[in-house]
């Protein structure tokens, strides 16, 4: 049975839905090929123009098949991974790589604690684990540095928004440290499912946390909680409450569970369910003391796979 908060295939999604994403990907992939056409072509000529139409027809076509896939609730991010793997050539398979999808509720309260510190624990492992397998292969400094450094800035912004929206709503001592807690037990899991992907697996799923959008969403998330705590009381400030782990220490955690599994081959996926069932409370708070933010750029929302909506 296919983990519903691990990145799925295309074999794993409904026959429907994958039946957009091949038309998505066939049409992305059509335009690389008209603007490869293009660029051997004399700018102005007939051929030129011509091919310039066509290009957009298609893209026309392709913006309208993934308008009315999100409509029906595809995920943008799948839409988005269908469309670069098109753009790029890479062939479509039924082994294609999705994010993984975000739960179809919103989240409040301790669950926006819950999943972001989730997505933290899932950022640190596939980051440990594709360094890992770069080192293998004998390369030593990351390929793709400046999105190696926005991956660093996004983790730091949802580590901010963990620490901030628990202090925001109150999240009591024994509540904030089942949930931390319980992001050690995902990055056993998570480095587990990791360490059996290809380089390229883990590139494509890397790559899902290094867009720029993602911490543009989480400032835009945290100036709307800023609003909406103006007028009232902010809880009382507690030193001695335990603060979420911080990215260095989710990596550190994830290096020390790869190398344990290195060293004696056992298996680290540990369950996170029940875990996570324990962190978050049988009746979730009623209100959000953050206002609703609509962004206006799904895609971006929901290229962090597991932070949920902006609070």
């Amino acid at each position: 049975m296919t983990d519903p908060n691990s990145p799925p295939r295309i074999r794993d999604i409904a026959p429907e839905q994958a039946t957009l994403l091949h038309q998505i990907h066939h049409l992305a992939a059509r335009v690389a090929r008209l603007r490869q056409a293009v660029s051997v072509t004399t700018p102005g000529s007939a051929a030129s123009t011509g091919l310039l139409d066509e290009i957009g027809e298609v893209e026309r076509a392709r913006e309208l098949t993934e308008i009315g896939a999100r409509a029906n609730g595809m995920p943008a991010s799948w839409v988005n991974q269908a469309r670069a793997a098109g753009q790029s050539g890479r062939a479509w398979t039924e082994e294609l790589l999705l994010p993984a999808a975000p739960s179809p509720t919103g989240r409040r309260n301790t669950k926006r604690v819950v999943e972001d510190t989730r997505q933290l624990a899932d950022m640190a492992a596939v980051t440990v684990v594709r360094r890992r397998r770069l080192a293998t292969d004998g390369i030593t400094t990351d390929p793709e540095p400046a999105a190696a450094e926005q991956f660093r800035r996004n983790m730091a912004a949802l580590w901010t928004r963990v620490s901030a929206t628990a202090t925001s709503v109150g999240m009591g001592r024994h509540r904030r440290g089942r949930v931390f807690n319980a992001a050690s037990v995902e990055i056993d899991r998570r480095v587990e499912t990791y360490r059996h992907y290809s380089l390229d697996d883990l590139n494509a799923a890397w790559r899902t946390y290094t867009t720029p959008t993602i911490a543009a969403s989480v400032r835009r998330s945290l100036k709307s909680l800023r609003s909406a705590e103006r007028g009232t009381d902010p809880p009382a400030a507690d030193p001695e409450t335990e603060q979420p782990p911080t990215p260095k220490a989710l990596i550190e955690r994830a290096h020390h569970t790869l190398d344990a599994i290195d060293a004696n081959g056992s298996d680290a996926g540990i369950d996170i369910d029940t875990a996570i069932n324990a962190a978050i409370p049988d009746t979730a708070h009623d209100g959000d003391p953050c206002a609703e933010v609509h962004s206006g750029e799904p895609a971006a929302l929901e290229a962090h796979q597991d932070a949920g909506p902006d609070p």
